[in-house]
């Protein structure tokens, strides 16, 4: 395994369904719902008040739907995973489901259209969803419900870009174009992805940013690009949480001299992949060092593999701007070499970062493992948001604007989900059905006659809890 103490199985169990009886499978089904509700209980009231903070363009006598109920109708398609507009118009619209849901908030008094949310996105700032998200992660951290998340060194931040769509047909002036062979050009919707971290292989949406072009520039203009992007995305990371320690774990396109530069003045962390082409001088003065220092040397057990940590500090980098002016850094460099047995064959990997901080016989193991090595987390991150129900490659809206606001919604709810499958009443069920078939389970429970209303009532009333199992 790539986490030993990662808490998922590798697979679901292959059983029949694990009651015998209908009122064991209702019983089930309130206990799962009513978890579900309490988490959401505990957060949806503070977005629902920044929702409705957001400034409304509509006219006021015309409006029917407030903001706050039509951007939760689009922040409930992505909790319960609807994949297109017309399915949300056709099961989100089901009076059962609203009559459950309105028991325990009862603010949510209408049932918008799904062409209202996206003609709404499109006049509304995404950015303002943008913050929703962002303030959202802020009380959480501000109530301690991520602590599991947080290492010594801070709260570790992965960093990787993706496409989010593509086309042959200019859908957007902000699309990125991309030329395949002599005239044909494709456009693409692409995304630099910040996502939270944690030793115990979950991981949760923190911020992203869009690489698009400015729509009034000619095709001549030099187009935006993932390192541009970058900088943006840490500047905004930087406002939101000025005092938040923050580690960034990257892959081997950011071990260069603008990034680590931009990160030492922004006081962020880092540990960024190294790989062997990058870096040359680097690489010299790392090769030529090692043999001069055997006692930066460690070995470590981590769950079945065999790990032989090396590394050399103080390295002198110096790079060139675009001005000509000379930047100078002090680097510090990790290999891990690790072993295992698979299938009675000893295999072999070897990993090796470029460090912000020195590192030490007490550091090194924790800064490798429990951060370099999460880098890795946000590739399965993004296999989920793409190919586990969140419909990441659908735009819901060819809309640039509305296209980042159903972004940064879907984003918030996979985060409610994330922690909504980690509490006490839904876990066992998420460890045998999933991420889809658990949401599956509650999306089907909410619509359907089982829940008992008197029950989902009481949750109104109690105190909102957040316990997580982690």
């Amino acid at each position: 395994m790539r986490n030993p103490g990662a808490i998922h199985a590798a697979t679901l169990p292959h059983r029949t369904s694990p009651w015998r009886t209908g009122e064991e499978e209702q019983a089930a089904r309130q206990a799962g719902s009513e978890a579900q509700l309490q988490v959401l209980r505990a957060l949806l009231p503070g977005i629902f008040s920044r929702f409705a903070k957001i400034e409304d363009p509509r006219r006021p006598g015309s409006i029917k739907h407030k903001a706050a109920v039509v951007l939760t109708f689009a922040l409930l398609m992505a909790i319960y995973q609807i994949d297109s507009r017309r399915q949300a118009n056709r099961e989100l619209s089901a009076p059962t489901f609203w009559e459950n849901l309105r028991s325990v908030f009862p603010d949510l008094d209408t049932v918008p259209h799904a062409d209202t949310v996206a003609r709404f996105l499109e006049e509304i700032p995404s950015e303002d969803l943008i913050d929703v998200l962002l303030g959202t992660i802020r009380q959480l951290m501000r109530k301690k419900k991520l602590a599991a998340w947080l290492t010594r060194e801070g709260y570790v931040v992965a960093i990787d870009g993706t496409q989010k769509w593509a086309s042959f047909t200019p859908f957007a002036p902000e699309a990125l174009r991309r030329k395949r062979g002599a005239d044909v050009i494709k456009y693409q919707a692409y995304v630099l992805e910040a996502v939270l971290v944690g030793p115990h292989g979950v991981s949760l949406p923190l911020l992203f940013e869009f690489c698009e072009n400015d729509p009034a520039a000619g095709p001549e203009t030099k187009q935006d690009s993932e390192q541009k992007a970058f900088k943006r995305l840490v500047k905004r990371l930087k406002q939101a949480f000025p005092r938040v320690r923050f580690v960034l774990v990257m892959d081997g396109l950011y071990p260069n001299g603008p990034v680590m530069t931009l990160c030492r003045a922004y006081h962020l962390d880092f540990m960024i992949v190294l790989p062997d082409a990058c870096l040359p001088t680097v690489w010299r003065e790392v090769n030529g060092l090692h043999a001069l220092s055997p006692e930066n040397q460690r070995r470590h057990r981590w769950g079945d593999r065999e790990q032989v940590f090396w590394w050399v500090n103080g390295i002198d980098y110096t790079w060139e701007d675009q001005n000509n002016r000379y930047h100078h850094l002090k680097l510090h460099v990790v290999v891990c070499e690790e072993t295992w047995q698979d299938g009675g064959q000893t295999a072999q990997s070897r990993w090796a970062w470029v460090s912000c901080v020195p590192l030490t016989r007490q550091n090194v193991v924790r800064r490798c493992n429990e951060m370099g090595r999460r880098r890795w987390d946000i590739e399965a991150n993004l296999l989920v948001d793409k190919h586990f129900g969140y419909h990441y490659e659908h735009l819901y809206s060819r809309n640039w604007n509305a296209m980042r606001g159903w972004h940064a919604l879907f984003a918030l709810g996979q985060l409610l989900n994330t922690l909504s499958l980690h509490v006490t009443g839904l876990f066992a069920i998420y460890q045998r059905f999933g991420l889809q078939g658990t949401i599956r389970f509650l999306r089907q429970t909410m619509m359907g006659p089982w829940l008992d209303r008197k029950r989902l009532m009481e949750i109104r009333h109690r105190p909102p809890q957040l316990r997580l199992i982690l």
